[in-house]
């Protein structure tokens, strides 16, 4: 019978470890446990350490100045990351060492070795999982999102993203997979006009709207719409992503199911992020 109940428990606690969180919670927002540092820079209130996560989405923290000081030894490592709020010398006092005002953050404190992610997670189950809603965080905005067949789109904001602050990334992959993704625009995190361009616009019977990221002359615009494109002027509505190499269009990798797909690109949001529109673009057919 104790035997019986010591491997129950040690089921138990294996499925406890195969099951870890890719994310912690502190001080009430969500944190990523794990990351690949790439770059470190000694700021005026902390370490800033810029990692790549499991999917390769780049995310920056605060930290301890000591960890920029192991920047060689942490450096293209996995790290599983510990944090905890502490104060800090406010960013109004813009590094005087004689301003007395503070801010309590989230501070990376320690960076220790990691396991790979194929190592870290179990095998999938048998059964099915949820499918995945998008490539964004728990952090972070979805502007859009929706499968291509066996691929995915979306669009991923910070929750502060304006006409001069956050960033805005486009991202691109097998959804539910191990690898890494196959596209990310920007790599770095900057403020969504200098990174995308797009516009509004209206249709017959509804409207439209569709945003740019491009990689020297390759432009990948996520675009959803509705208007009079069905038999005999019937509404039908539109959503996906197409590719265009100057002013030839290469693919047009269309949503799975258009009223499925996730998008809060509009007037409001255009307003809201200062995007403007760098062109124009024709909605495929």
């Amino acid at each position: 019978m104790r035997i019986g109940m010591l491997s129950i428990l040690l089921v138990l606690f294996s499925a406890a470890v195969a099951h870890a969180q890719d994310t912690v919670s502190v001080g009430g927002t969500t944190k990523r446990a794990f990351g690949v540092p790439i770059r470190f820079e000694n700021g005026d209130t902390a370490c800033m350490i810029t990692l790549k996560d499991d999917r390769g989405a780049i995310f920056t923290e605060a930290a301890d100045f000591e960890l920029c000081a192991r920047e060689n030894s942490l450096k293209g490592k996995r790290v599983a990351l510990t944090y905890r709020m502490s104060r800090v010398q406010a960013a109004s006092c813009q590094g005087n060492p004689d301003c007395k005002r503070s801010d309590t953050v989230a501070l990376v404190v320690a960076a220790k070795p990691a396991p790979l992610a194929t190592e870290a997670r179990p095998s999938p189950p048998a059964a099915q999982p949820a499918q995945q809603a998008s490539f964004c965080t728990p952090t972070e905005n979805i502007v859009f999102s929706c499968r291509t067949g066996a691929k995915m789109v979306s669009i991923c904001a910070s929750r502060d993203a304006g006409p001069s602050r956050g960033y805005l990334q486009y991202r691109f992959g097998k959804p539910d997979s191990r690898e890494p993704l196959e596209l990310i625009l920007p790599e770095s995190q900057l403020p969504p006009p200098r990174v995308a361009t797009g516009a509004s616009v209206p249709f017959s019977g509804g409207g439209g709207a569709w945003l740019t990221f491009a990689k020297g002359p390759v432009g990948y615009t996520v675009y959803t719409g509705i208007g009079k494109w069905g038999p005999g002027g019937e509404l039908r509505e539109k959503a996906g992503l197409a590719v265009d190499q100057g002013r030839k269009r290469i693919a047009v990798l269309k949503c799975d199911n258009p009223k499925a797909a996730r998008s809060e690109i509009g007037p409001d949001w255009f307003d809201k992020t200062g995007v403007k529109a760098g062109g124009d673009f024709d909605f495929p057919d």
